[in-house]
């Protein structure tokens, strides 16, 4: 015959008391949190590779960024005084063709200048033997700094202040620029055989990008 009060066991009897006594449960739930905040805590103190990858290209990028506003500042510099007046500038490029015959003869000549509130460009042109263009016209600010900053990026105010050489060879002309912006003074002669060797490309650049300069 069945017993009518069977005997618990001893692992019934707690498992019974923990689910009916309501402050065992709430205790193992404050259990549960507890340990669930920790491995939170303990994952967000893990360093993410991800994180230092992010953090580390924005500093690069920062780095870059101030690297390059420096170097702009200095190829660019301000080209009006504390009065609001064009600083002193003045380039001149002189090109002519020598000792050929006059029907293949040919010449010119650019200035670049300012004065205190204006640009000026002065071109002459002889083509032929004859004169093709003579001018002087006023040059907007915004084409004047387009101009002036491409300039010193191509280096013009870095070269030496040269002299006309001692030597002159008949027949020959010596052409030259001529680049002067405050303090700052540079000269550089050349032949016109010598502007199409390799190692006068710079130069050569600076030269076409005057011939191209129209009002």
């Amino acid at each position: 015959m069945a017993n009518p009060n069977p005997v618990e066991t001893i692992d019934q009897t707690e498992s019974t008391d923990e689910n009916s006594n309501p402050i065992a449960q709430s205790t193992n739930l404050k259990h549960k949190k507890v340990n669930t905040k920790t491995n939170s805590n303990l994952s967000s103190s893990r360093p993410s590779k991800k994180r230092n990858r992010t953090v580390t290209i924005k500093q690069n990028l920062n780095l870059k960024q101030k690297n390059g506003s420096k170097q702009i500042q200095s190829l660019h510099p301000n080209l009006k005084n504390h009065k609001g007046n064009w600083k002193p500038m003045d380039l001149v490029w002189e090109e002519s063709s020598g000792a050929v015959a006059p029907e293949y003869r040919y010449a010119k000549q650019f200035h670049l200048w300012t004065d205190s509130k204006t640009i000026l460009l002065t071109r002459k042109i002889v083509k032929n033997g004859n004169l093709q263009l003579e001018e002087t016209k006023a040059i907007s600010p915004i084409q004047y700094e387009k101009w002036m900053n491409r300039f010193l990026e191509m280096g013009i105010s870095q070269f030496p202040y040269e002299e006309i050489p001692e030597e002159k060879i008949t027949g020959i002309s010596y052409n030259f620029v001529e680049f002067q912006f405050g303090s700052t003074k540079s000269k550089f002669y050349y032949r016109l055989e010598e502007i199409h060797q390799p190692d006068w490309v710079q130069k050569k650049n600076i030269i076409k990008y005057i011939e191209r300069m129209k009002p």
